[in-house]
């Protein structure tokens, strides 16, 4: 299995000051940013991320939702101090990136007739739209579960329709929209009709991803997973977000994992907080932070 993309270090490396190109609200917490970055847009792939400088107030990672040409986007909820400041920016402020960072998803090889299964969860969706942009291009056939807690909370629902999906199977907490649950009963509904995935490739809350792989194991369908957990330098310096005894760095090793190198660590047991210390995951919260 390979990437599409080689990830250059000194670019990565390489903080770049750049304006903001266009802001649009995506929900009622949640902002997607379009940037004007050429030298992370021309070798990002799904599943990395950006470390996003505010200035006078925070650096912190953030999911590339998108890159094409010469611009990259991602995509925001409002959840602290950091996010509230960058939801206040408007097209033409500054904001400093470097990236991109991390490994992202691996698509199989040989794509021809092959399908794959990718679950978004809230918060998780942004890099999923970029893998399924991917994996489509590629030529791969796309199956999506896409769930939010409401729907006024989903996330890319008209992008992902416009996309040439095979699938598309939309779920939500309350009912609101699609069926009532979670993304991974979205997922349950189309492995109900197919099983036969190269591979899935998820991204949301740690709740949402135990329980997906649960789901999963009933099938030989390899997962991979996107890790959330609190990184400081993002560049794997700092050991923050070491997950395993064998020193395995979100930021730098993931943040997506096969979820079979993840048996002895810290996935759907443990995250740290700020400063450093440990917290249990609870395995029945499929909720984003709020």
């Amino acid at each position: 299995m390979t990437t599409n993309k080689k990830l250059t270090p000194s670019t990565a490396l390489h903080p770049i000051v750049t304006p903001i190109l266009n802001v649009k609200t995506e929900t009622p917490r949640n902002k997607r940013f379009t940037l004007s970055a050429a030298p992370i847009a021309r070798i990002a792939t799904p599943g990395q991320f950006m470390m996003v400088w505010i200035p006078g107030t925070d650096e912190i990672p953030m999911s590339i939702s998108n890159a094409s040409g010469d611009q990259v986007e991602f995509t925001v909820a409002r959840v602290g101090d950091a996010t509230t400041a960058l939801h206040k920016l408007k097209p033409g402020d500054l904001l400093g990136v470097r990236g991109p960072l991390g490994e992202g998803f691996v698509f199989p090889k040989k794509p021809k007739g092959k399908a794959l299964l990718l679950v978004a969860g809230g918060c998780g969706t942004p890099p999923i739209l970029f893998a399924a942009t991917t994996a489509l291009e590629t030529g791969f056939a796309v199956d999506v579960a896409l769930g939010a807690t409401t729907s006024e909370e989903l996330l890319f629902q008209q992008p992902f329709k416009e996309l040439k999906l095979r699938n598309l199977v939309v779920a939500t907490d309350d009912g609101s929209e699609g069926i009532q649950g979670t993304s991974v009963d979205a997922a349950a509904f189309l492995l109900e009709a197919n099983s036969e995935y190269a591979a899935s490739l998820a991204c949301g809350p740690e709740g949402m991803l135990v329980n997906l792989n649960l789901l999963l194991q009933k099938f030989p369908i390899p997962l991979q997973v996107s890790l959330e957990r609190y990184m400081k330098c993002g560049v794997g310096l700092c050991g923050h977000c070491i997950i395993d005894s064998k020193g395995r760095r979100v930021c730098h090793e993931g943040p997506v994992f096969d979820v079979k190198t993840l048996k002895n660590s810290d996935f759907g047991r443990w995250t740290r907080d700020s400063t450093g210390k440990r917290h249990p995951v609870n395995p029945t919260d499929t909720t984003c932070p709020s």
